[in-house]
């Protein structure tokens, strides 16, 4: 009989906390508000080697997700940048929050996303999309955006490759036992069944949840309601800051 034990994977050794890759997500909604901020605002929110893209291009981003094989239901939002590395252009994830512990772990430990609790509602009105993150209290993030017209896949600006930083500390002292710059897990098996353009906005509240409401849009570029199915695959090291 196969047995589901295995040691070499994540605590707890006897039964690991989440199943091994890839999981599957189905229905998945994304709602994408891209706008523009200052440059120095970008660079701010960056590790070397990253240097901030000099458009001062961000997505504000919302993911409903009803369905999911390996950490099941919960909703999540998050802002990326545009950065340059290695001469080519790619986005930074320096925060992200979700409504679910179950799928914080995974996360943090495969990819290195920067990932914290907090209520997220996302909720329809009529054309309009709308998503509020609270967490301690403080409405620290909220998107809004509207379905005008049926949009194509060549039309949605590419977010990928998104790059992470991930860190885990030694046991032994308050330094990192791992710092690596990791480009997000590949998407594969992408089925899209919604795609709609329109307006958006967001709007970010000061925060000691981390720094990203001083990316301040001064220009907004407009919106994406995207409903798809994916499957999500291991990252890879771009950059390791201790070999």
């Amino acid at each position: 009989m196969k047995t589901y034990r295995n040691e070499n994977w994540c605590m707890p050794f006897d039964s690991p906390a989440y199943p091994t890759l890839p999981p599957y997500y189905r229905d998945t909604l994304f709602q994408m508000v891209y706008f523009k901020t200052e440059k120095d605002n970008v660079a701010a929110l960056l590790p070397k080697p990253l240097k901030p893209a000099e458009d001062g291009i961000c997505c504000a981003f919302s993911i409903q997700v009803p369905f999911c094989t390996h950490w099941g239901p919960f909703n999540e939002v998050g802002v990326c940048v545009k950065v340059i590395y290695e001469g080519n252009e790619a986005f930074f994830l320096p925060c992200l929050f979700l409504s679910s512990s179950d799928a914080i772990a995974p996360g943090r430990e495969i990819w290195g996303c920067p990932k914290k609790i907090a209520d997220i509602t996302i909720e329809q009105y009529g054309s309009e999309l709308t998503t509020t993150a609270v967490r301690a209290g403080i409405q620290f993030m909220q998107l809004n955006s509207r379905c005008m017209e049926v949009a194509t896949p060549e039309e949605v600006p590419a977010l990928f490759p998104m790059y992470l930083l991930k860190m885990i500390p030694k046991a032994d002292s308050n330094e990192t036992a791992i710092k690596q710059l990791v480009a997000n897990g590949e998407i594969a098996d992408v089925k899209i069944h919604k795609l709609f353009k329109g307006p958006g906005i967001v709007s970010f509240r000061p925060t000691v949840a981390g720094d990203f409401w001083r990316l301040k849009p001064k220009e907004f570029l407009g919106s994406f309601y995207q409903v798809c199915d994916y499957t999500q695959g291991h990252g890879k090291i771009v950059y390791d800051y201790l070999a």
